[in-house]
């Protein structure tokens, strides 16, 4: 695992479709029909579905799991994620990051990393920080 500034974080793909959308739901318990109801949708300004925030949310933890490994389950933080695109049915995202630094905060070294998460256009859905301590 590289934590030097500029060190990429793994990739992972994603491919989201409404079947995956719907056990979403499922999971969540969120059946808002902006998700759930294709015909509902269409006459939202969104104009079609869309996946859940949160299911956003898990793809990063993920990511931070596999480059972190338990490190980030003992004190690992998502900071400041914005969503600035919805992500739909129909396309492969990619879920990464880049190492930013190290700070020192409440005693700790911590990892700082830039993540986001990419629709097929280079169009950034989510954009986030997070922080993990860094290796004793």
């Amino acid at each position: 695992m590289g934590t030097a500034p500029g060190d990429s974080l793994p990739m992972i793909t994603k491919e989201i479709d409404q079947e995956r959308i719907l056990k979403w739901a499922e999971l969540s318990g969120d059946f808002n029909s902006l998700h759930v109801d294709p015909q509902y949708a269409k006459k939202t300004p969104f104009k079609g579905t869309i996946a859940h925030g949160p299911m956003s949310l898990a793809f990063l933890n993920e990511l931070m799991m596999q480059w972190a490994g338990e490190r980030w389950p003992a004190g690992g933080r998502l900071l400041d994620v914005r969503f600035r695109a919805p992500i739909r049915p129909g396309e492969r995202i990619r879920v990464t990051g880049t190492v930013k630094g190290r700070l020192r905060v409440e005693g700790k070294t911590w990892v700082e990393c830039e993540l986001f998460i990419e629709k097929p256009d280079g169009v950034r859905a989510v954009e986030g920080r997070a922080r993990v301590p860094e290796e004793e």
